[in-house]
C-alpha cells in the first residue's frame, strides 16, 4: 500500500533553493533518495528563484514539496527562508540544488545532530569529475576557525529549535552556519559522509563583480556581529566576527595571485597541502562526539 506522504511527519526537512536549476535538482533529489533514510522519513522542499514552477520539470517524487512560484532572483537566503516556512520535520538539512550528497549523508548525520544540535559533513568540491580537494582538511570537530580559513561553504543537519532564517547579504549561508557553531559551542561533530559541491562557471559567484560585493558583505556581516544582531552567545561574537575577516583575507590573497589563471579551490587546496605537508585530504576516521 502506497503512504500519503501528507499525512507522513517527516523526520528531516531539505531545504533547496533552486535558480535556473532544471539541469541539476535531478541529481540533487536523487542524492535524498540515497541518503540512507526510507523515503516517508523525508520532505524535500524545493524553493524557486527564478519564477519558474519546477513542478512540470521535475521526477514525480512523493517526498518533494515546492513553495509557490513567483518571486525572482530574492537571493539564496530568502528562499532558504521561503522553505523553511512550509518546513515540518524535526531535523532541517540544506542542499544547493547544483550539488549532491555523498550516500547514506543522512543516516550518518542526524544521529549526530539529535545528539549534539547540529552536525556537519565534510564538503568535497568538484570540478566536473575532478575532486580538487576536501574541507577541512583536519580530522576532529569542525570548528568556527574553518569556516573562514577554508573558504568554503558548510551546509548544517540540525535540530529544528536551532533552525534561524538567514540573513540577505551575500554569504548568508557562512553567517548562518557560524551562528549555529557559536550557538553550540564553536564547533560541532564531522560525520563521514560528504556534502558534494559543484562548482557552476554560470552562477553568480563566478561573475567580474563578485569579489567586490562579497567583501562588501564581509564588512557588513562583521560589523552587524559585533553590534549585537544575530543570535549569538555574547563571548563568541569575536570568534564569530574574525570568520568574515578570515575569509576578506583568504579573498584577497587569492586576488593577488589571479593572474596564474588558478581557481579560487584549487587556490585554498594548495594553500592547505602546504600548510598540512601534503595532505589536503583527511584520513577519516569513525567520529561519535566533540
Amino acid at each position: 500500500m502506497r503512504l500519503d506522504f501528507d499525512m507522513v511527519q517527516p523526520l528531516v526537512s531539505v531545504i533547496l533553493p533552486a535558480f535556473r536549476a532544471e539541469a541539476t535538482l535531478p541529481q540533487a533529489l536523487a542524492s535524498i533518495q540515497e541518503a540512507g533514510l526510507p523515503e516517508h522519513r523525508v520532505e524535500a522542499i524545493v524553493a524557486s528563484d527564478d519564477g519558474r514552477d519546477y513542478a512540470p520539470l521535475l521526477p514525480d517524487l512523493p517526498f518533494l514539496r515546492l513553495t509557490p512560484a513567483g518571486p525572482v532572483q530574492s537571493g539564496a537566503g530568502a528562499a532558504r527562508n521561503r522553505a523553511l516556512a512550509h518546513a515540518r520535520g524535526e531535523i532541517i538539512a540544506f542542499l544547493d540544488a547544483d550539488d549532491s550528497w555523498a550516500p547514506g549523508y543522512l543516516a550518518e548525520l542526524v544521529p549526530l545532530a539529535r545528539r549534539h544540535g547540529a552536525a556537519f559533513a565534510r564538503t568535497r568540491v568538484f570540478d566536473g569529475a575532478r575532486c580538487l580537494c576536501t574541507l577541512p582538511a583536519h580530522d576532529g570537530p569542525l570548528r568556527l576557525e574553518d569556516l573562514g580559513h577554508t573558504g568554503a561553504s558548510f551546509h548544517p543537519v540540525l535540530d529544528r529549535r536551532q533552525s534561524r532564517i538567514f540573513t540577505d547579504h551575500l554569504s548568508q549561508d557562512v553567517r548562518h552556519a557560524a551562528e549555529l557553531l557559536a550557538r553550540v559551542g564553536g564547533a560541532a561533530p564531522l560525520g563521514e559522509a560528504f556534502y558534494e559541491l559543484r562548482l557552476n562557471r554560470t552562477s553568480t559567484t563566478a561573475g567580474a563583480h563578485f569579489a567586490a560585493r562579497v567583501a562588501r558583505a564581509y564588512e557588513a556581516h562583521v560589523s552587524e556581529v559585533l553590534a549585537g544582531k544575530g543570535d549569538i552567545p555574547a563571548g563568541l561574537r569575536p570568534r564569530v566576527a574574525q570568520v568574515f575577516r578570515d575569509k576578506a583575507a583568504l579573498n584577497a590573497a587569492f586576488a593577488q595571485q589571479a593572474a596564474t589563471g588558478q581557481g579560487f579551490y584549487e587556490f585554498v587546496a594548495a594553500r592547505l597541502s602546504r600548510q598540512t605537508g601534503g595532505q589536503a585530504t583527511p584520513q577519516i576516521s569513525r567520529q561519535t562526539a566533540l
